[in-house]
């Protein structure tokens, strides 16, 4: 083991030179409580001019069981210290000691940085000793490490003379910049201004691989970093002085965000490229704040080749090893609503003069395509390439091959419970795993890595110049989006999402928006589903939204449209019904490495296998029949295809809901039946006509029972009606409860061979009707003129004259869940005829065979729906025929006081045959047809002159079934 005999100076990630300043041997001091400043300037006969630095950590045991001692005691609480902090001289001790090397911040204020360095020129060599082994625990509770202290200064005088130092420490690191191992725990409310990881010292190999002699090093340099509830941003390397706004300097902790900055860094974990073992850092982040990029550089090991190398093991001089690597790793990952806005950044350290000082950054790490003896561990994103063979006619050199090699370094990022990362920059990772409820948002920016997956109600959004890269995009029960106003271009690399193969399934959601075909760049679309414990069917879903969408891709998925087998399942295409998806396929060949051009037309794979079910998602009210109905929504560009495709739901677009319904190698719609607005628009009328019918029979009971019973001179009455209706034409449907009130008042007269009774009535009702999430409340005013004469020889008409306004109030949901409400209101003229004998059974009993005709002719308003179905104003004309038979008996008490039970029997006949016109178009909403009534009742005389009456009514056969209808009702004659 060894530290590196040349410094690592890379651009302005390097740990700077040694300050040429001195050290006091002072005993290690608690500096808890105070304010401390670690650098100091003296001038006396004690001490040469200089300015002197005692900021070095150390347990203070020195002479006793450790090596060295330091300035600072190592727990620092509720301290402001200025300056630097080095735990250069920091460690447990003797084998007799029972200390940890251990730097704990508490409450405290660090005006500037902590380092691993020798901060002075004559810095003890602490070879032979344990220190390079001995890992570094550093603590950081509810502390600021603000990385803004950049020099000290002394401006005085001596013996007259001008006294001035300065002191640069701007150019150091970060708040925390370790060259060492160290587990590093940030909590509590704690702030810090970036962290710099550095590889200082090694465990060799012996020899190299090519060699008998040769052994690999197991060992790893191991890190751990752990920031709960605390804030980790940029540091800086460069003097923050040197610009300002209105005189205001920057920090440390500012964010640029443009381009590559080293002073954007918020964590830097670099390898060292000469060392001989992996580099190994774990980084978590628990309801914590990551504001800055993350840079992880990584170089292969120095006992490993790259390109391969000749060992002793057999004779000839072929390349058979690639050496020994230690793979390099950074595992950052965001816990417990986490946020993270900044750049990941893999890069690899670039000697640029091959003088052994690596100068630059390169972008990705280290990697090679020459797999020897060892496996490949990732992919390599702009592809690997041949090499030309002698014994082949075909070049080669220069074709892709392939993408899988052995890297140096991997930098995977995981987001757990709902954290979230804002990309800037390009990012370039491995994998990238987004985990329950999580969000990547990639706006303005690029991420590149081998794979991503999202589980667990997680979320990927690719925003405005937003562009991602990835071989493998899996979405289980999450939504990746591509926003409409993406930017693309129709080359690969100007895709807002390329992928060689995306898996989309358990409800994961892949949705294009309304962005143009080529933002999504993809080879093969994997469009499956899940069926859990309770055989539900899980279905990934691909949406398209309104677009005009051609997926130049392969859709495929190994499920079938057969229940009984054990693969039945299906992938969701989902879309608007203005979108349009065209099927192409990816246009590749199965060429089974003969090098022959690709093309759709010798793809042995068809465009689209397996099978689908597809989903309408917008609904709307406006729109006729030709709008919609046989619109192609999906388009197989392959005669080949043997994928299946049905219908997912049903659409309300305008008046009617349609499916997809599959026709060869296309989907089209297909119109179903009508929505539920629509259905209660139409319905309206019909319903109208049902509260007027229980009015006429209301009336028609009063007339009833003034010839039966007790004489009855007219008088005034009151009653209560109501009724249930069941309607079914074939188009509308609808249930509806009826409850209203009827008063009225008449007189009986003598004349024209007649005996009369004319009056007049007000009825006020109220209607409920609904069918599924549809409902309409109703309102109904009707004024009554009405008369019956009847005839020595029994015969008797009954007539009457109505004039009604219904007022009706609408609301439904539509199929994407969206609330809609209208309003209407009709006027109505009405009138009613009825021609019957009294048979006469005796003194009591009666059998009354009648006929009747009655109708209503409405006239309603053009009205519109919040939707936009327009429904112009309807006419609507109904009439009732009906023949049939009374039969009562009169149970006499006294003469003040008399019973008359009564029994009916009626065929009647609806004609309503009318048709109304919806957004543009004809629908039929009569009502028709022959129906039995069967009715019961009862009028009973308290006395001569006061009464009560009850009737209840089945009327059932035609398109409208009244499940019953009361009439309660009493009266007083004159």
């Amino acid at each position: 083991m060894h530290t590196w005999k040349k410094k690592l100076v890379v651009s302005q990630l390097a740990l700077a030179c040694t300050l040429a300043i001195t050290s006091q041997a002072n005993a290690s001091t608690d500096i808890s409580g105070t304010t401390y400043t670690t650098f100091t300037h003296y001038n006396d006969a004690s001490h040469v001019d200089d300015v002197y630095f005692d900021g070095y950590v150390g347990w203070n045991n020195y002479g006793t069981d450790s090596i060295y001692n330091g300035d600072i005691y190592p727990v620092i609480n509720n301290a402001t210290v200025n300056g630097v902090i080095s735990t250069y001289y920091l460690d447990d001790g003797l084998s007799t000691n029972g200390n940890y090397n251990s730097l704990t911040i508490k409450n405290s204020t660090i005006h500037g940085m902590v380092t691993s360095e020798c901060m002075t020129t004559d810095c003890t060599n602490r070879t032979g000793t344990d220190y390079y082994y001995d890992r570094l625990a550093m603590n950081v509770i509810n502390s600021t490490i603000d990385d803004n202290y950049e020099h000290y200064t002394y401006n005085g005088t001596y013996n007259d003379v001008a006294d001035t130092h300065v002191v640069d420490v701007y150019n150091l690191g970060t708040a925390i910049t370790l060259d060492q191992e160290v587990d590093l725990s940030i909590t509590n409310n704690s702030h810090v201004a970036g962290i710099t990881l550095t590889q200082g010292y090694e465990w060799e190999d012996i020899d190299d691989n090519t060699v008998i002699t040769g052994v690999n090093s197991g060992e790893v340099f191991n890190n751990t970093i752990a920031v709960t509830d605390s804030t980790l941003t940029s540091g800086s390397w460069s003097d923050e002085g040197r610009s300002g706004w209105f005189g205001n300097t920057s920090n440390a902790s500012d964010y640029n965000g443009n381009g590559w900055n080293a002073n954007d860094i918020a964590l830097a974990v670099i390898a060292h490229p000469d060392a001989d073992n992996a580099m190994q850092t774990t980084a978590t982040f628990d309801n914590a704040t990551l504001m800055g990029d993350v840079l992880f550089s990584s170089n292969f090991d120095e006992n490993f080749f790259p390109n391969g190398a000749d060992t002793y093991r057999d004779t000839d001089a072929d390349l058979d090893t690639n050496g020994w690597d230690g793979t390099d790793r950074l595992d950052l990952t965001l816990n417990h609503g986490s946020k993270w806005v900044g750049a990941a950044m893999s890069v690899h350290q670039v000697d640029v003069d091959g003088d052994g000082v690596y100068e630059s950054y390169a972008e990705g790490t280290e990697a090679t395509a020459t797999l020897i003896d060892i496996a490949a561990n990732s992919l390599w994103p702009s592809s690997t390439y041949g090499i030309d063979s002698d014994t082949t006619s075909y070049d080669e050199n220069g074709h892709v091959v392939g993408n899988t090699v052995y890297q140096s370094g991997l930098f995977n990022v995981t987001l757990n419970g709902a954290s979230q990362w804002d990309t800037t920059k390009t990012s370039l990772i491995d994998t990238l795993s987004i985990n329950s409820g999580s969000v990547v948002n990639v706006g303005d920016s690029a991420l590149v890595s081998d794979s991503i997956s999202l589980t667990g109600a997680s979320a990927l959004n690719i925003n405005e110049d937003g562009r991602v890269a990835t071989n493998t995009l899996s979405i289980d029960n999450s939504t990746v989006t591509i926003a409409d106003d993406v930017s693309a271009g129709w080359n690969v690399l100007n895709a807002a999402l390329y992928a060689n193969t995306i898996n989309v399934t358990n409800n994961g959601v892949l949705d294009v928006g309304n962005s143009t075909g080529n933002a999504l760049q993809v080879d093969t679309l994997n469009l499956t589903s899940y069926t859990d414990a309770y055989n539900h069917v899980n279905a990934g879903v691909f949406d398209i939204n309104s677009a005009n969408y051609v997926l130049n891709a392969d859709l495929t998925n190994d499920r079938t449209n057969d229940t009984r087998q054990a693969n039945y399942g299906y992938g969701v295409i989902a879309m608007n019904s203005d979108g349009h998806l065209t099927i192409n396929g990816n246009g590749d060949s199965d060429t089974s490495g003969d090098q022959s051009e690709v093309d759709n037309y010798g793809d042995h794979v068809a465009a689209a296998t397996g099978n689908y079910k597809v989903r309408i998602d917008n609904a709307t009210g406006a729109g006729s029949v030709a709008d919609y109905n046989g619109n192609e929504l999906i388009y197989v560009n392959d005669t080949n295809s043997t994928a299946t495709f049905s219908a997912a739901n049903k659409a309300d677009l305008g008046a009617y809901t349609y499916q997809a319904q599959q026709q060869g190698n296309t989907v089209v719609l297909q119109q179903m039946e009508l929505t539920d607005y629509a259905n209660m628009a139409l319905s309206i009328p019909s319903a109208n006509t049902n509260i007027w019918n229980l009015e006429q029979d209301t009336v028609g009971t009063r007339l009833t029972n003034a010839r039966h019973g007790l004489v009855d001179n007219g008088g005034a009455w009151v009653s209560y009606f109501g009724g249930s209706f069941d309607a079914d034409n074939g188009n509308i449907n609808y249930d509806q409860d009826v409850n209203g009130i009827m008063v009225g008042v008449d007189s009986k007269i003598d004349g024209n061979n007649a005996k009369w009774i004319v009056g007049a009535a007000a009825g006020f009702a109220k209607g409920d009707m609904s069918d599924r999430t549809g409902q309409v409340d109703q309102d109904s005013q009707t004024a009554y003129i009405y008369s019956s004469a009847r005839f020595a020889n029994n015969i008797f008409v009954d007539s009457n004259l109505s004039y009604s306004h219904f007022n009706n109030d609408l609301s439904a949901s539509m199929s994407n869940g969206q609330y809609v409400d209208g309003s209407t209101s009709s006027d109505a003229w009405g009138f009613g005829l009825k021609l019957g004998y009294d048979l006469k059974l005796g003194d009591a009993g009666y059998v009354t065979p009648y006929g009747s005709v009655s109708g209503l002719f409405q006239s309603g308003d053009d009205y519109k729906l919040s939707n936009d179905m327009k429904v112009d104003g309807q006419s609507y004309d109904s009439m009732r025929y009906e023949l049939g038979v009374d039969a009562g008996y009169t149970f006499a008490y006294s003469d003040d006081q008399a019973l008359t039970p009564y029994f009916k029997l009626a065929y009647v006949y609806d004609d309503s045959n009318n048709d109304s016109d919806v957004n543009g178009d004809s629908i039929d909403n009569g009502v028709e047809g022959s129906a039995v009534r069967v009715g019961l009742g009862t009028q009973f005389s308290f006395t001569k002159n006061f009464s009560a009456y009850t009737d209840a009514n089945y009327l059932g056969g035609g398109d409208v079934d009244q499940d019953w209808s009361a009439n309660v009702g009493v009266k007083y004659t004159w």
